[in-house]
């Protein structure tokens, strides 16, 4: 099945109450999970990509990978480029084949610098303009999502999201509700109100960035409330992350048991890798049952 955009798959979303899970590819061990969990879910998805992955990865590579598993899969799935925060870098991924997009106005290039409003409204507006020409999503953002260790330092006010919305014309918008990106130091508060207030002012379809380690009840709240996309990448590093540490533990006393007997160690990186690749796929789906997707995909797939 060809990529598809992302407006549709998160305003199906809305209307019938629950939230496509956005998911963070970096190579082809987690696009392989990613897409894997969506198969077993038979769920609707949106694979996301940093414009600091590509320094990993190069760009045509990983898009073809990720454009071949999509046609494997048989899944509704957009494309999606995650935090893009300038219009060179945001034009470079529709050009790569990319069917949604973010612009992150809320920061200045270097990420941590506040634009201001107006600052905001202009450089996302020229992004609408020019990705809608193609048929591209465009998500924004109004407000300052917190970091590793720290709550949001600007929460989203409902009526600068509706003046942002009028002023823009985005698809979806990216809102700090008191999520932040990576992990928690303490117990998250999420305002769930705040999503019914902008839900309420808006009507276009929210996004929960930072949504890794939230708990699941807040999730749910938040779905319930107008969120129909959630961001998920650290829950998925954790998991591949502790599956790794456990298989090269393994492999430690494999090695020392080979030596004391005189044998060859062994050095097979595909037996680390698939572990951390499968438990990573488990951690997916296990968010795509949580966010209600399961079986949204309205397809007979593979």
């Amino acid at each position: 099945m060809p990529l598809v955009t992302s407006k549709g798959l998160v305003t199906n979303a809305l209307e019938e109450h629950y939230a496509v899970g956005a998911f963070n590819s970096v190579n082809m061990e987690s696009s392989q999970a990613i897409v894997g969990a969506a198969m077993d879910e038979r769920a609707p998805l949106i694979i996301q990509i940093t414009q600091a992955t590509l320094k990993y990865t190069g760009p045509d590579v990983l898009a073809a990978i990720l454009r071949q598993l999509v046609d494997e899969s048989g899944l509704p799935i957009a494309l999606h480029l995650d935090h893009g925060r300038t219009f060179d870098v945001v034009m470079r991924f529709i050009r790569l084949g990319f069917t949604s997009v973010m612009i992150d106005g809320s920061l200045q290039p270097d990420g941590k610098t506040p634009r201001t409003y107006e600052e905001n409204v202009e450089i996302t507006k020229k992004v609408v303009e020019a990705a809608h020409v193609v048929g591209v999503t465009v998500e924004g953002e109004i407000g300052i999502i917190g970091t590793i260790g720290e709550v949001s330092k600007a929460l989203t006010d409902p009526d600068e999201a509706a003046r942002f919305i009028g002023d823009t014309g985005v698809d979806m918008l990216a809102v700090a509700i008191g999520t932040t990106h990576g992990l928690y130091k303490g117990t998250p508060f999420i305002d769930v109100d705040r999503v019914k207030a902008i839900h309420e002012k808006v009507g276009i379809p929210l996004v929960m960035h930072g949504g890794s380690f939230t708990p699941d009840d807040d999730i749910r709240a938040a779905i319930r409330a107008g969120i129909a996309k959630v961001n998920i990448d650290t829950d998925m590093r954790v998991a591949f992350y502790d599956a790794v540490k456990g298989i090269i533990q393994k492999m430690d006393a494999e090695h020392i048991e080979a030596d004391r007997k005189g044998e060859s160690r062994k050095y097979d990186i595909r037996e680390i890798l698939r572990p951390a690749r499968d438990a990573m796929r488990a951690r997916v789906a296990d968010r795509i049952r949580l966010f209600g997707a399961s079986g949204k995909a309205g397809c007979s797939c593979p």
